[in-house]
């Protein structure tokens, strides 16, 4: 970003001196010929004075031109004189132009011996006259046979805009520098305030999710750093919640592989007669169940978050297939002396995968028969109405602490904080339902107050 500032200020810096420079010369283009068309009306307003004041002269060529002559100078001088106090001019001459001679008609002769016979009206020449720089232009006045050249000269600077055009090319001078100093300041400052988001993210990439990016002012740099400050916080969150699943995963698989390695090895040493054979061959298939349910319920989990979960639809009719699952959990809730409750308040048909949904209802229930205590309650219910399935699933266990609702759905955050009545299951129950509602393009949400149980509800389009 910082070479982009660079790189930016530099152009701009060009352009403005290119602009400037356009300008400059526009401007000195089109001063330069009013000044000329300004001094040219002059010189057409003098000549016209001179020829009206010696409109009559007429020299003939021969001997006695200098006797004509004396008749018209004196006359022509005044006139020249009069023409340049009355234009304001620096320089008023004239010359009478007989054949290839000619003769002054001005006390003053100091441009025209400089100026070429081929000078032409509405042309503008430079002349030296004793170090100083006069433009000269010149008007001439045909006679009968003979003719009069008018030279007009100004000392003055044939541009009176000069002095303005020099102040512009200074002040596009400052501009430049300014912001060159600017981009240059600009992108340093850039530089510095993004070298800290650089360190943090390489911090981070290099295993420290403790980085954070420095946040000052409030800027789009300062937004950029807060939002990055707020991913290094949820990695650094994950990372924690990742190594305490880990860690209670290798606990919960530690515990079957250890039974299951116990009862092998008394088995392989003879320890097991054949009247504790049955006993010792339940205890390893409950710890068989135990294991590959915990690792079936760790692979769901994998394919929902990384998104490598399919649904097959079909149409099923969601009361009677709820109050089949309901049935399926109630045989063993009266072992425990617990009562599920079915209410279908609006019985449909409806588009969705029974496998998975079938799943959302069982992990709920089981959800709630492992907190709720001996002869408590567990109400389920139904609806399929607007498009939408709605199922809730209450129990009267212990509740949840509502500083803790929003982790409810965390992997064995429920499980890990709050001890159930039964401690069976694998803890991810309700990171798996709450994965497949939103594969279904559904919402969970939770309700709980503590010691007056806690209710799970579910909406998913039909």
């Amino acid at each position: 970003m910082t070479r982009r500032i660079a790189i930016g200020t530099a152009l701009i810096a060009t352009v403005m001196v290119v602009v400037g420079l356009a300008v400059f010369a526009y401007v000195d283009r089109a001063v330069r010929e009013q000044a000329q068309e300004e001094l040219f009306r002059q010189a057409e307003v003098t000549g016209a004075l001179v020829e009206a004041e010696l409109e009559d002269v007429e020299i003939a060529p021969g001997a006695r031109i200098e006797t004509q002559l004396r008749k018209v100078r004196e006359e022509a001088a005044r006139t020249l004189e009069r023409a340049r106090v009355v234009g304001g001019h620096d320089m008023v001459e004239g010359a009478l132009l007989v054949g290839e001679r000619s003769f002054p008609l001005s006390l003053r002769q100091e441009l025209m011996p400089s100026l070429p016979p081929d000078l032409a009206e509405r042309e503008v020449l430079s002349l030296d006259v004793e170090g100083t720089e006069v433009f000269v232009t010149v008007q001439r006045i045909p006679l009968a046979n003979s003719e009069i050249v008018i030279a007009i000269g100004r000392t003055a600077p044939l541009l009176p805009i000069r002095e303005l055009n020099r102040a512009l090319l200074l002040t596009i001078a400052v501009g430049v520098v300014l912001i060159a100093v600017f981009g240059v300041a600009m992108a340093g400052w850039v530089g510095r305030r993004l070298s800290g988001l650089e360190s943090a993210s390489r911090r981070i990439a290099a295993g420290d999710l403790t980085a954070r990016a420095p946040v000052e002012g409030d800027d789009e740099i300062t937004a950029a750093s807060t939002a990055f400050n707020d991913m290094a916080e949820q990695l650094e969150t994950a990372r924690l919640r990742e190594r305490e699943f880990l860690l209670s995963v290798g606990h919960d698989l530690r515990t079957p592989l250890t039974t299951i390695r116990g009862y092998a090895e008394a088995l392989d040493d003879g320890l097991v007669s054949a009247d504790e054979a049955g006993r010792a061959a339940e205890v390893l298939r409950l710890s068989t169940d135990r294991l590959s349910r915990l690792v079936e319920d760790i692979m769901l989990l994998a394919r929902l978050e990384a998104q490598e979960f399919i649904l097959q639809l079909e149409e099923v009719e969601v009361g009677a297939y709820v109050a089949g699952i309901v049935e399926t959990h109630r045989v063993r809730a009266t072992k425990l002396g617990i009562e599920v409750d079915l209410d279908v308040s609006d019985d449909g048909v409806a588009d969705i995968d029974p496998d998975r949904f079938g799943q959302v209802c069982s992990n709920l229930i089981e959800n709630a028969m492992r907190y709720t205590p001996e002869h408590g309650t567990v109400n389920v219910r139904i609806a399929c109405g607007d498009g939408t399935v709605r199922l809730s699933v209450e129990d009267t266990g212990p509740g949840i602490d509502p500083e803790d609702i929003g982790r409810v759905f965390d992997r064995l955050f429920v499980a890990r904080h709050y001890r159930p009545v039964r401690p069976e299951g694998s803890g991810l129950g309700l990171a798996i339902v709450q994965g497949i509602v939103e594969a279904m393009a559904g919402t969970i949400s939770v309700r709980s107050t503590p010691g007056s149980g806690t209710r799970f509800s579910v909406e998913i389009p039909a």
